[in-house]
């Protein structure tokens, strides 16, 4: 049940057990007042007067009016009772969601602080390799690439967990502007161009001369890197991510397939959740990636998925976004 819905109904029960409450204590003021008047008559040998002090017509109607209480009070209990039902009810939905959000909040400290941490510290190592001199000249280029690798990926890390902080707390990403969604890709690619090679992964683009299109360019391009990491992140030494990019009417779309590891079927529905990285944690990451790309794409009112044929089968992930028109 969504939040805002507990708490909506939380809300009404309260509302409801307080006005029990008060119907109650205001009834048994009102019987206790009843059954002082009634002793009073019956002092003075008044046997109706009693029993129209109590509500009856007259002491036959006693026991009907018996009756009736009864029945008030059963029905009146019973409805209590499924109030503090779905009243614990509420509580333990809310125990549970609870321990889910820390749970959830440990996974993300967990994986934040390895994927945070590590290539910071693969950063200072090469810095303290260059001061010192211990980096021999032949082997410089690929510590200085393998240290541009670490820095993307701490760039793009900390992109992430700023992004879904501020998605949390405005819901919405910046204002469109217009420019050219091929631009957008090639950018994002030659972005992640030294990630790839440090990976020994290739990419390739099918890309079209020019795609206007109104967008956000800083959530476009979280989004296209994260896809483009996530893809040669999960693909083997020697292997090649495909990028693609058409038009078809009023939508265009965006696929980046890999030939990478795949996804079962636990992983591909999960695969856009926050903070879930599967039971295969050995390439890092916050599992924040493929999460944020769907709330940025979401936000462009367009859809994301991914495919895949299973484990060691590759992963396809396709993006389809409205070609909007004019100025938002």
């Amino acid at each position: 049940m969504p939040r805002k819905h507990t708490s909506l109904l939380f809300t009404l029960i309260f509302a409801l057990s307080l006005a029990l409450l008060l119907w109650w204590a205001v009834f048994a003021f009102v019987a206790t007042g009843e059954l002082r008047t009634a002793a009073h008559h019956l002092q003075d040998g008044d046997i109706e007067g009693a029993a129209r002090a109590l509500g009856a017509d007259s002491v036959v109607g006693l026991e009907q009016l018996a009756r009736a209480r009864r029945w008030m009070f059963a029905t009146e209990g019973a409805f209590f009772a499924i109030v503090l039902l779905a009243a614990g009810w509420l509580y333990r939905v809310a125990v549970v969601r609870e321990n889910e959000a820390r749970r959830t909040q440990d996974r993300f400290l967990a994986a934040a602080t390895h994927e945070l941490k590590t290539p910071l510290a693969t950063l200072v190592l090469l810095l303290d390799s260059l001061r010192t001199g211990r980096v021999p000249p032949e082997k410089m280029d690929r510590y200085l690439g393998n240290g541009l690798q670490q820095a993307e990926r701490l760039r793009l890390g900390l992109d992430n967990v700023l992004t879904e902080a501020g998605l949390r707390a405005t819901r919405h990403t910046g204002k469109p502007q217009a420019g050219d969604l091929a631009i957008d890709v090639r950018e994002a690619m030659g972005a992640m161009e030294g990630h790839a090679a440090a990976c020994s992964v290739q990419l390739r683009a099918e890309l079209p001369e020019s795609l206007p299109f109104l967008r956000d360019p800083v959530a476009i391009q979280l989004v296209l890197r994260n896809l483009l990491d996530n893809a040669i992140k999960y693909s083997a030494a020697g292997g090649a991510v495909h990028v693609a990019l058409s038009s078809d009417g009023d939508v265009a779309t965006i696929r980046v397939t890999d030939q990478g590891r795949g996804m079962d079927q636990e992983e591909l529905d999960h695969a856009f959740l926050a903070f879930w990285r599967g039971s295969d944690t050995a390439s890092g990451g916050t599992g924040l990636g493929l999460h944020l790309a769907r709330e940025l794409v979401t936000a462009h009112r367009g859809k994301i998925t991914a495919t895949s044929a299973g484990r060691d089968r590759g992963c396809q992930l396709t993006v389809e976004l409205p070609i909007l028109r004019g100025v938002a």
